[in-house]
C-alpha cells in the first residue's frame, strides 16, 4: 500500500534507529548505522536530505532491519509525530512541498489501520469484522488509484492509519484470523466485485444508502439497515452545536464555488430535504440577506464546517438571530456501512465477525483475495 501521510508541507523531519540508507532516482545517496533527527525540505524543484544538493524526483528512507522509521510533520496546523514500517518516499511538488508517501505490505498497513478505528480493547469479533472491512476498502481504493503516487490518506479522507502506534496484540490476532479474506457483491450471473466497505463510527439509529452520501448507485449491501446497537456510543446523542451565520458564511466562501463565493451576509439556514422519515439531511438551504438561496449537499456542509464539529448530518437546526443551533444531533460519521459500536454491542452478545459483517453488508460474499 501507498499511504499519504498527513499535509503536504515544505519541510518534514526524519529518524531511523537502526542501519538505514537513502536511494534517489539513480541509485544509493547515503546510509548509517543510526539517523538522529534530520530535515528534509523542498528546494529548487527536489528534495534535499540534510542540506545536500536537491535530487530531482524524490529520495525513498528504508531501514535496513525491522527498526521503523520516525516522521514529525505539521498536520492540520500541529506538529505530529509517529513512527512507521516500510518504506519513506519522499517525493517534491509543484507547489513547493513535500509529499510523504508510507509504502509497506497490506497487512502491515491494516495493523495500523484497524487499531487507529477501533478500539484495540474491543472484543475480538469486532475487531475481525473491522479487519475485513478495513482489508476491502484498501483494496477498493488501491484498484481506483493505480494513476496516483499513492492509494489512499492516513485520514478521514480514507481510513485512519496511525502506523505502529495504532498496533496492538489483540488487532494482529483479528487480522490473522481473517487473512487475505475480503467482502464482495455480484456473484451469480457476474464475477464478484469487491465492495466498497463504508464503516463509521455511530449510525444514531439506522445506517444510510451509500448513494444518498456519495452519489452513483448504491449497490444491494449497502443499502442501509435499522441499528439501535449503538447506543452505548457517546455519540448517539450529542448536544447542541451553535454556529455564528458570519462564520458559516466565512467557511462557504473558502470553498471558492462561484455561487458561494458570491452569498452575500448569510440570513438563514435550514434543512431543505431529509434522507427517510426525519432522518438525516440530505440537503442544506442558504439564504442570505439579499434572499439568494443556494442549495447544498448537507455531507458537503459537513465537511465545510468541520466534520469533528458538525458529527454527523443527522439534526434539526434552530435559528438563533446571528447563529444557528444544531439540536438532537445523532450519530457520528457519514452513516454508511458498518456502525462500530454497533458491531461492538453485536460482538459482545456473541456474534461472529461474519455475522456483524452481514448483518451490516447484507448480501455480501466473503471471499480470499490473497
Amino acid at each position: 500500500m501507498r499511504v499519504r501521510l498527513g499535509d503536504e508541507t515544505p519541510s518534514v523531519w526524519v529518524a531511523v534507529m537502526a542501519p538505514w540508507r537513502l536511494v534517489g532516482p539513480a541509485g544509493p545517496l547515503a546510509d548509517g548505522e543510526k539517523l538522529p533527527w534530520t530535515e528534509v525540505v523542498c528546494h529548487c524543484g527536489g528534495v534535499a536530505f540534510a542540506g545536500q544538493p536537491a535530487v530531482r524526483g524524490g529520495v525513498e528512507l528504508c531501514s535496513e532491519t525491522e527498526g521503523a522509521i520516525w516522521v514529525r510533520q505539521a498536520v492540520n496546523g500541529k506538529d505530529r509525530e509517529r513512527y512507521y514500517r516500510g518504506i519513506l518516499r519522499i517525493l517534491p511538488t509543484t507547489a513547493g512541498a513535500l509529499r510523504i508517501i508510507n509504502v509497506l505490505p497490506m497487512e502491515d498497513y491494516l495493523a495500523g489501520v484497524v487499531g487507529g478505528e477501533m478500539s484495540p480493547r474491543w472484543n475480538i469479533e469486532a475487531l475481525k469484522a473491522q479487519a475485513v472491512a478495513a482489508r476491502t476498502y484498501a483494496l477498493a481504493e488501491r484498484n481506483a488509484h493505480v494513476k496516483y503516487d499513492f492509494d489512499v490518506y492516513d485520514s478521514t479522507l480514507s481510513q485512519v492509519y496511525g502506523g505502529c502506534m495504532a498496533e496492538a496484540a489483540s488487532v494482529w490476532r483479528a487480522l490473522t484470523a481473517t487473512g487475505g479474506i475480503v467482502a464482495t457483491h455480484g456473484g451469480g450471473w457476474s464475477q464478484p466485485q469487491l465492495l466498497t466497505t463504508w464503516f463509521h463510527s455511530t449510525c444514531g439509529g439506522a445506517t444510510v444508502p451509500c448513494g444518498s452520501v456519495f452519489g452513483g448507485q448504491t449497490p444491494p449491501p449497502l443499502s442501509g439497515v435499522a441499528c439501535t446497537y449503538c447506543r452505548n456510543s457517546p455519540r448517539y446523542r450529542w448536544a447542541e452545536v451553535v454556529l455564528p451565520k458570519q462564520e458559516i458564511g466565512e467557511a462557504l466562501k473558502r470553498t471558492g464555488y462561484t455561487a458561494l463565493v458570491r452569498l452575500g451576509p448569510i440570513a438563514r439556514v435550514e434543512v431543505a430535504s431529509a434522507l427517510g422519515d426525519g432522518g438525516r439531511a440530505a440537503a442544506i438551504r442558504i439564504v442570505d440577506a439579499a434572499g439568494v438561496s443556494v442549495l447544498i449537499d448537507a455531507n458537503f456542509w459537513r465537511g465545510v464546517m468541520g466534520p469533528g464539529r458538525v458529527l454527523s448530518t443527522w439534526f434539526d437546526i434552530e435559528d438563533r438571530g446571528d447563529s444557528i443551533a444544531l439540536v438532537n444531533g445523532r450519530g457520528w460519521g457519514h452513516g454508511v456501512g458498518l456502525c462500530q459500536w454497533g458491531a461492538e454491542f453485536l460482538a459482545e452478545r456473541g456474534k461472529t465477525g461474519e455475522e456483524i459483517l452481514r448483518y451490516y453488508y447484507p448480501k455480501i460474499e466473503l471471499m480470499r483475495a490473497y
